[in-house]
């Protein structure tokens, strides 16, 4: 989809002094939908992309305070950083597929959450909705979160050299101080970057004006970039480090109390990757792009009372090879782009109490071998095609006495069309099969789950279920776009879009607990559907702009015609500010509507509706003195409502003022 909060600001322009950039950013460029280079305009899928200015804007502490304003997108299981889980159109966890650089984030321990980045490292995200397996492989069910993180060329201007940025900030709601400091240059075909940021926080306080136990947090982050760019040649080396610590509940997603014991809690999370690739237009046939990579997360708990000690390795080394070819068809009318390619990765895992083998978190590895191909089809200048197709094989090992292993393999389609109905309108259609192979802790986890309730229930154990099969979902999907210009002024322009997205899935995994009998076992369900819509208009000029947003999402259970415990209720967003370009100023509010979700199984607590207001302004001043200066304020949750997200325990935090204060030069 064309993004929500389109700011628009080159990273570049970050040396500049006029916000006046802002404007008109409405059709960026992504690569997340088909592996190549196009306009959000042309994609036959629901993408978002959030650029630098608005990350820059949010000064968000987590990926939840930049993507809970996305329609159908929304975060679960409290406001601690550590815990939180995003779900897409209902589909939630392992379901979605996480990248950094095109680094496959496949980590999966306890009721950690997925994301463990400092977003001001972050360039640009971007957001598929929708089922992505033909291109992405296993766990690409509900969607892509793709993260590209900044290099040199983000802030250097044509001409420059060298520079550095320095940035400062504070956030009331659990008294964060930040600061973060870069380093950036260029000579003849290198560049380099070099990052370091720290956050320090207290405990947060809630709507309700208390504060959440155990949520303080010191959190570390690094990133180096170096990039080596010959002619049609590039090649990029980067690395990205972050560090959370604190004392934390067991499950960081609840509230601490006898069951859920607070631990000392040290959690590290590294990534390393080289890519190349080549684009020469004298060679239209040979584009190719390579990316391997290497993701690690140790997590390491020791618990205060008991004094037990537990330690969670996970790794995963991959790499994507493929090729990009140009072919001119027989007649004129014809264009197609062929993109082929395999990738690999291969996940490890480990897990220790007290120094001996974890047994809810046994050593354990598996491989993913993927094979696709894609064709995009140019039929004339009204219709366009994209056929893929996809094959993955993988293999478990369990690495103990007993030898088990298991192989299977998916192959999974995709079609997509848009049709340019006119200059102004966009018909654009898809269908697709998506697969997510059981992780390792879904089929092996065993031992204690959590203590019992003596002459009410037993304790709970963990049952292994290592024949868990492969989730598979069938998506359609069809939208339109369209876009006018001097609507109500010369250089004003108003944008509208609309998807209907229809999801069939077989073999769903669910957390089966059964208090009585003292067990719990991930086992499949049989077929399950979810349906819904996302709709978004906006209108932007020289000095106004507004966007609005909606999601809806509906999920049942086919055998039982219970709703889905995962779907997240109905949600609006509203966002409109103006600019004064003169005085380098953006001034802008934002409110969020979400409606009551009494749409849940037996057993699921419902959730009211609630509304929350932010308000937020940037000043780059134009005088040449101050130059490179940057300033950031914002007030989220502006009324200090108290509310509760579907599926979590914990209230989510307060009124925040928010400051922030950059320096480049």
């Amino acid at each position: 989809m064309i993004p929500l909060l389109c700011s628009g600001i080159g990273a570049k322009a970050l040396a500049d002094t006029s916000l006046d950039v802002e404007n008109h950013v409405l059709d960026p460029v992504t690569v997340i939908a088909t592996q190549t280079e196009r306009p959000l305009a042309e994609l036959p899928a629901s993408v978002s992309v959030l650029d630098s200015e608005q990350i820059m804007r949010r000064q968000a502490q987590s990926m939840d305070d930049l993507l809970q304003v996305l329609p159908n997108i929304d975060f679960a299981s409290g406001p601690r950083p550590i815990g939180e889980t995003i779900t897409i159109r209902g589909l939630s966890s392992e379901r979605i597929l996480t990248t950094i650089d095109g680094a496959r984030q496949n980590f999966s321990v306890g009721h950690l959450g997925r994301f463990f980045i400092e977003p001001d490292l972050l360039k640009q995200i971007e957001v598929l909705r929708g089922s992505a397996s033909a291109l992405y492989g296993s766990g690409a069910l509900g969607g892509v979160v793709a993260m590209t993180t900044r290099e040199a060329s983000d802030f250097l201007a044509p001409g420059e050299r060298f520079g550095a940025r320095l940035k400062g900030g504070y956030q009331s709601v659990n008294d964060e101080g930040s600061t973060s400091a870069t380093l950036f240059g260029r000579a003849a075909d290198w560049d380099f970057l070099g990052n370091f940021a720290y956050r320090d926080s207290g405990d947060l306080t809630l709507g309700s004006g208390q504060e959440l136990d155990s949520s303080a947090a010191e959190n570390l982050s690094g990133l180096v970039r170096l990039n080596y760019l010959p002619g049609a040649h590039q090649l990029r080396i980067g690395g990205d480090y972050f560090n959370t610590e604190g004392v934390f509940p067991a499950n960081p997603q609840t509230v601490s109390s006898g069951t859920n014991e607070n631990a000392t809690t040290d959690i590290e999370r590294r990534t390393y990757t080289l890519q190349y690739s080549y684009d020469d237009p004298a060679h239209p046939w040979l584009k190719p792009k390579l990316n391997a990579y290497r993701t690690e997360l140790r997590d390491s708990r020791r618990r205060l009372e008991s004094g037990r000690q537990t330690t969670s390795e996970f790794f995963t080394t991959g790499f994507k090879l493929q090729n990009s070819m140009d072919l001119a068809g027989p007649m004129a009318f014809l264009g197609q782009t062929l993109t082929f390619g395999v990738d690999y990765f291969k996940d490890e895992e480990e897990g220790r109490e007290n120094g001996e083998p974890r047994p809810s978190f046994p050593k354990a590895e598996s491989d993913v071998w993927g094979f696709y191909l894609q064709d995009e089809i140019a039929l004339g200048q009204y219709l366009s095609l994209i056929p893929a197709l996809r094959y993955d094989r993988y293999t478990l090992e369990l690495e103990t006495g007993q030898g088990q292993s298991t192989t299977d393999d998916a192959l999974s389609p995709r079609i997509g069309g848009i049709f340019h109905l006119t200059s102004w309108l966009k018909l654009w259609g898809s269908y697709g099969k998506a697969f997510r192979a059981p992780t390792l802790p879904e089929r092996l986890t065993e031992g204690l789950h959590f203590r019992g309730v003596p002459g009410r229930f037993p304790d709970n154990f963990f049952i292994p279920n290592p024949t868990l099969k492969p989730e598979t979902v069938y998506t359609w999907e069809t939208g339109f776009r369209s876009a006018w210009e001097g609507v109500l002024a010369a250089a004003d322009r108003l944008n509208l879009e609309f998807t209907y997205f229809d999801t069939k899935a077989e073999d769903f995994i669910d957390l089966r607990v059964d208090i009585l009998a003292g067990t719990t076992q991930n086992a499949n369900l049989n077929q399950a559907r979810l349906h819904g819509f996302e709709a978004a208009i906006h209108y932007d000029t020289s000095r106004f702009f507004a966007r609005a947003s909606f999601g809806r999402t509906r999920g049942e259970d086919d055998n039982t015609g219970l709703p889905l415990t995962n779907v997240q209720p109905d949600k609006g967003v509203v966002d409109l500010g103006w600019r004064f370009s003169r005085l380098g100023f953006v001034l802008g509010g934002r409110g969020r509507f979400v409606a009551r979700q009494d749409r849940v199984p037996p057993g699921v607590l419902e959730t009211p509706g609630y509304s929350v207001y932010d308000l937020y302004a940037s000043w780059l001043p134009p005088s040449a003195g101050l130059k490179g200066l940057r300033v950031d304020f914002a007030i989220d949750n502006l009324t200090d409502k108290a509310y509760r997200r579907h599926l979590s325990v914990i209230e989510e935090a307060g009124r925040n003022f928010k400051v922030a204060l950059t320096y480049q030069f």
